[in-house]
């Protein structure tokens, strides 16, 4: 009741106070954009499939863990996601995303810290994984694509690819500087120091940027005076018990696991994957860290596309060069072409969380987008942890990687067939 109030009353409200910044003035959202950008950077959703693949020389040294025993506190994450994403979905639709954003990182950063207390005990190791997805999946996509979604429209799919090209920006860092850490002062004390960060930098940027609509600055979606005909409609949209109704629905759900699963099987496991093959930790994580400075590229060029083609035919074509790139790791290269090879996967990487934000608000609208967006990120969450522990079940059962490269490779030519059955939707122009 209250968000038909809030979309019915913006004209009024508009008209009243402001006068809407038009096309030749700079406009506010393309803060907003970056700021997510940022955000998205320092996410669990970043943090979590980047550090655990470092994690695993160590904490097989110190404790004795395997590597699936690892990755299984992946599992704990998403099942605890799978939970909290639909109730922090409902409280974006209700009190707006730039609350839940803040007290999500303030928790992340705690935990964060907390991780220098570890101790033989591996179900607290558990346990924080899951507080992780429980207390700081507000810091997720889920947040900042609900405020891309309110801020644009006709350039939302630029917006969205700037926004999380943060997934790539973030792999980067916490890549590099993780080992880089762990290498001098052990990986104690290096959580501490990035709990640090985000406390005491990433946090308060967020929160003197970001704010929940153009219309609480007493501005207009995309900057530009609106006819309100296809913002009303969009921001009308339907309820997620009727978004489950269609078909559509779950043939996104399907295919988006499928790509999640595939990615993110390499991406956990490529550290440990390339050790096999002889490669130093530094390499390693230096080639993991190419993986998500190529997703920087392909999350912005897929939203620069998705604004003026259709959207799941421009997620196909990002999704060919990784199927080459996860075939070159199957056939065992090395050196740098497992560097080109994680380049090629690294532009499919973080494409379920764009494409799916920007479909979920075309197809669905965006009135209950939070909601609705939150359950096909909790697939997404599946297929992260998913795809990562089936990967290293097999590498353990099998001995070597390239069964489990091969799989990964059908999971995504599978996807690939089911997004020419993606229907037609109303895609605004954009002049």
């Amino acid at each position: 009741m209250s968000n038909k109030k809030e979309a019915g009353a913006a004209p009024a409200a508009i008209s009243d106070h402001t006068t809407p910044i038009t096309g030749g003035k700079f406009f506010y959202g393309w803060v907003i954009a970056f700021a997510s950008s940022l955000g998205i950077a320092f996410s669990v959703s970043v943090y979590l499939p980047t550090t655990t693949g470092l994690l695993v020389g160590p904490l097989h040294r110190d404790f004795g863990w395997t590597a699936p025993q690892i990755f299984l506190a992946l599992t704990f994450a998403t099942t605890s996601t799978i939970l909290a994403a639909p109730f922090v979905g409902n409280l974006i639709d209700r009190y707006g995303a730039r609350l839940v954003v803040a007290v999500s990182f303030l928790i992340e950063a705690l935990l964060i810290a907390s991780m220098r207390y570890m101790n033989h005990d591996i179900r607290w190791f558990y346990a924080r994984y899951a507080a992780f997805a429980l207390f700081s999946t507000g810091t997720t996509a889920i947040g900042f694509s609900a405020l891309i979604s309110r801020w644009f429209n006709k350039r939302r799919g630029l917006a969205l690819g700037i926004a999380l090209g943060g997934l790539g920006v973030g792999g980067v860092f916490w890549s590099l500087l993780t080992q880089f850490l762990f290498d001098r002062f052990g990986w104690r004390d290096t959580f501490v120091y990035l709990g640090a960060i985000i406390a005491l930098l990433v946090l308060p940027i967020l929160m003197a940027t970001l704010r929940n609509s153009p219309q609480s600055m007493g501005l207009e979606v995309d900057g530009e005076p609106s006819s309100g005909l296809t913002r009303t409609k969009e921001v009308g949209g339907v309820m997620l018990r009727e978004a489950m109704r269609d078909g559509q629905y779950w043939l996104m759900l399907i295919t988006f696991l499928l790509i999640a699963c595939a990615t993110y099987g390499v991406i956990l496991n490529l550290v440990p994957l390339l050790q096999k093959q002889g490669a130093s930790a530094q390499y390693a994580a230096a080639a993991q860290a190419s993986i998500w400075s190529v997703l920087v590229l392909g999350r912005v060029v897929t939203g620069w596309l998705m604004d003026r083609y259709f959207a799941p035919r421009v997620a196909l074509c990002f999704l060919i060069p990784p199927i080459v790139g996860i075939a070159m790791l199957a056939v065992g290269v090395n050196g740098p072409s497992a560097f080109a090879a994680a380049m090629l996967v690294g532009l499919a990487a973080g494409a379920e969380v764009d494409v799916m934000a920007y479909l979920a608000g075309r197809y669905f609208g965006l009135r209950h987008f939070g909601a609705i967006y939150a359950t096909f990120f909790s697939i997404y969450a599946i297929g992260t942890s998913a795809g990562p522990v089936f990967t290293a079940w097999l590498v353990a059962r099998n001995g070597d990687y390239q069964s489990a490269m091969w799989c990964l490779v059908g999971a995504l030519c599978v996807a690939s067939a089911m997004l020419f059955r993606f229907r037609p939707f109303h895609r605004p122009s954009s002049h």
